[in-house]
């Protein structure tokens, strides 16, 4: 790289750069203070990032939180018509996958249910065992189901 470097153009940048300098020694002159750079504490700076905007300060990675001003979609299922009968098969069998539930499905109606109704048909699946598990946890009657060892109580 050197050798194809234009001489002159090399000479008039270290000539600009030892004015600078020069400037800068008499700015501050030969027995300046060299100053100490600013420590930055880089979790606080991290932690900061995402309530910053919220102060005034703007980044190029500000935006506002969206806010949707329209009204969801209110339109019905098409599983609601089955609704009852999945609960049903799901509380005969609670392991039941979200598989064959949509075969099940299937083989009731091939029009309406197909693989590619899978994901919905887990969430539904998921829906009754979220709620399942609610009723369970805040009921208490699991706890009280447990039988109650002697180790557990201390030997009393």
């Amino acid at each position: 790289m050197m050798e194809t470097a234009d001489p002159v153009l090399l000479f008039a940048n270290i000539r600009a750069s030892q004015e600078e300098l020069g400037r800068r020694v008499d700015r501050h002159g030969l027995n300046a203070k060299i100053e100490e750079p600013a420590v930055i504490d880089l979790q606080r700076f991290a932690a900061n990032l995402k309530t910053a905007w919220k102060s005034g300060e703007t980044r190029p990675t500000h935006r506002r939180p969206y806010r949707r001003t329209k009204p969801y979609p209110k339109r019905p299922s098409m599983y609601e018509p089955f609704e009852a009968q999945i609960k049903a098969w799901l509380e005969e069998e609670p392991a039941l996958s979200a598989a064959s539930v949509l075969q099940r499905l299937t083989k009731i109606d091939p029009s309406r249910f197909q693989e590619m109704n899978l994901r919905m048909v887990q969430r539904v699946v998921k829906a009754w065992r979220v709620e399942m598990a609610g009723l369970i946890i805040l009921d208490g009657g699991w706890m009280k189901s447990w039988p109650i060892s002697l180790s557990c109580n201390g030997g009393g």
